[in-house]
């Protein structure tokens, strides 16, 4: 009887190792990447969660009519440029323009100089409109320096 020799096994090939650590590179920078950005992003949320609150504070008070409260929210310079008389005039003829049912800011900016959020509003009647908000810090708050809704708010200062 006569029994045959074990075949070797064959070795892994050394093609197969450099894949395997290329594909294990890719992964790792592909997480890093997205961690990375995660990060930046909850950094720009961070740093503009002042500013969008004034924003949220000015188009509630303006929603309800309160137009005295949101006039509160102009800095110095706006309120210079825009009398309250005028202000409420013009929201009082635009009133659903501060209907809002939810804010989206697709562009958020923070810097020495000030803050900027521009994205859309949607409407209490559900229409979608631009909306852009230039903010200074005054006197430690916040306040609107600029704005647009509606027409025209696609462009920044």
């Amino acid at each position: 009887m006569t029994t045959a020799a074990p075949q070797p096994q064959p070795q892994p090939g050394k093609k197969k190792s450099w894949v395997k650590w290329v594909v294990l590179g890719c992964g790792v920078l592909l997480v890093l990447g997205a961690a990375f950005a995660a990060l930046l992003f909850f950094v720009v949320k961070k740093a503009t969660a002042g500013p969008e609150a004034t924003v949220h504070q000015f188009l509630d008070a303006a929603g309800r009519g309160d137009y005295r409260a949101a006039y509160d929210d102009f800095s110095a310079p706006l309120k210079q440029a825009q009398s309250f008389a005028a202000f409420e005039a013009s929201a009082r003829q635009q009133s659903t323009m501060f209907q809002v049912k939810d804010t989206r800011f697709s562009t958020r900016s923070v810097d020495l100089s000030g803050a900027k959020l521009a994205g859309t509003l949607t409407l209490k009647a559900g229409t979608e409109v631009p909306a852009y908000f230039k903010l200074v810090k005054e006197n430690g708050a916040w306040r609107l320096i600029a704005y647009r809704i509606g027409s025209g708010a696609e462009k920044e200062e």
